[in-house]
């Protein structure tokens, strides 16, 4: 699964989508038959997303990521992984475009499968069954369903539209349309369909006997039958072959149903449970032996590779940075135009400065000098953060002018007179040098600590 950092930020704006209209039914299937495969958290950002579209519109305002983890009160990463789960599930689609370093989302909202679709679905019906149980699939079932009503006694006495009306007999006037309108529709559920990337179609075929199936008989529907049972059961390519053999009918054909059941019952034998729904694990990424970077190499590699965001949240200890903070770095990343890396050093080096407090003038005024530098990369901006300590250490220390009225402006002025002593213009005062102190040393080395300990546990 992708670093949920590198792909959403809080301050990332979104808008949504609805794919046509959501009913009443669709929200109790949503609640009673996919909620239990994917978790409240899911549930209620389903919900709250198609709360946002307006009634019988189909965009909602555009807003930032801020507004969503304040309302569901979760953090970044799960609300990452809730949206991963919507789309795995087949009931949101993500879109994302990027213009001068900032990202708008656009997020489709997809309808539930029909019950009727849901339970002869062959994947997600198995991994309810496997969450829920016999018993409660059971009551689910009966939930959706209904008595068979027979009408072969009856006879159809429906009449048509010809038979009901006139035939039109007015002008030839059309009906004025709206080229640049789309109207509100109701939108069919799409199954969820696997793709053959991890299945050997050819070795499958390869091995299939053609005088016991014919290559026609392997239909689409059969063919994602069979990517399904690879996917949930994790059936060979060498085994999938005799399961279609027993699967076979009187007539030659491959019964499905037959089929999703001898592999269901022995998967279950041979493990003893029904597979369960799992998320993806993050694939670890690779690193360097800590021994060969220094702790200046390993704080600039940190901040090369990390987003402002999660640099907030991993100062916080995971916790979701304020909404004034975020406003904060995003006024200044978006009037001074900073690359992230660079944006990261000046995080940094003012929560160093000012106690771990962001200072939106401080941060401006040494984020303006930084762009008037040209600087592009956190190695640069480390350094010259360093190089010009002593003039950002003055800058913060320097106190408010406090304000007079120009009547005891002008009295001032006219009245004091500065005696300066002889020695003032022949004393040669040594410049400041530019060396951090002991507590700015100490401070350093412990914030690159933390960064080593927050790297590790990646």
């Amino acid at each position: 699964m992708t670093e949920f950092w590198m792909e959403l930020q809080a301050v990332d704006s979104y808008q949504v989508k609805a794919s046509g209209i959501l009913t009443g039914a669709d929200r109790k299937i949503i609640t009673m038959l996919y909620q239990p495969l994917m978790g409240a958290e899911c549930l209620a950002l389903y919900q709250t997303l198609f709360t946002e579209v307006e009634e019988n519109r189909l965009w909602s305002e555009a807003h930032s990521h801020v507004q969503l983890l304040n309302m569901l009160d979760i953090s970044l990463k799960a609300l990452f992984e809730a949206r991963l789960k919507l789309e795995g599930l087949g009931l949101l689609k993500s879109y994302v475009k990027t213009e001068n370093d900032q990202r708008f989302y656009i997020y489709e909202i997809l309808p539930p499968l029909s019950p009727e679709k849901f339970f002869s679905d062959g994947l997600l019906n198995i991994y309810l069954y496997s969450k829920i149980g016999n018993a409660q699939f059971q009551r689910l079932r009966r939930f959706f369903a209904d008595e068979v009503f027979e009408t072969d006694t009856y006879s159809e006495i429906t009449r048509s539209f010809q038979d009901v009306f006139e035939p039109f007999k007015g002008g030839s006037s059309a009906v004025p349309s709206e080229s640049n309108q789309v109207l509100v529709d109701k939108v069919e559920a799409k199954e969820i369909e696997f793709d053959d990337a991890s299945f050997d179609f050819n070795l499958f075929l390869s091995l299939l006997s053609p005088g016991m199936i014919a290559r026609e008989k392997i239909t689409k529907e059969v063919r994602q039958t069979i990517l399904k049972l690879h996917g949930i059961y994790q059936v060979s390519e060498k085994d999938m072959p005799s399961y279609l053999y027993r699967a076979l009918d009187a007539n030659g054909e491959i019964d499905i149903v037959y089929l999703r059941k001898i592999v269901r019952e022995g998967y279950t034998i041979e493990n003893g449970a029904p597979p369960k729904l799992q998320i993806k694990e993050d694939t670890p990424v690779s690193k360097e032996p800590e021994e060969a970077l220094n702790d200046e190499e390993a704080l600039q590699v940190y901040l090369e590779s990390i987003t402002p965001f999660q640099l907030l949240v991993d100062i916080s200890d995971g916790a979701v940075p304020a909404e004034t903070d975020l406003r904060v770095v995003e006024e200044v990343m978006n009037q001074q135009n900073l690359p992230v890396p660079v944006m990261n050093v000046l995080i940094e080096y003012v929560l160093l400065r000012l106690d771990r407090k962001l200072s939106k003038n401080y941060m401006m005024t040494i984020a303006a000098h930084w762009k008037r530098k040209n600087v592009k990369t956190a190695k640069e901006a480390m350094d010259l953060a360093w190089q010009e300590h002593e003039k950002y250490k003055r800058l913060q220390e320097e106190p408010a002018t406090p304000k007079t009225n120009n009547y005891n402006r002008n009295y001032q002025k006219s009245t004091r007179k500065e005696i300066l002593p002889d020695w003032f213009d022949k004393e040669q005062v040594a410049p400041a040098e530019n060396k951090m102190t002991d507590k700015e040393k100490q401070t350093l080395e412990d914030q690159v600590r933390e960064i080593k300990e927050r790297l590790n546990k990646r």
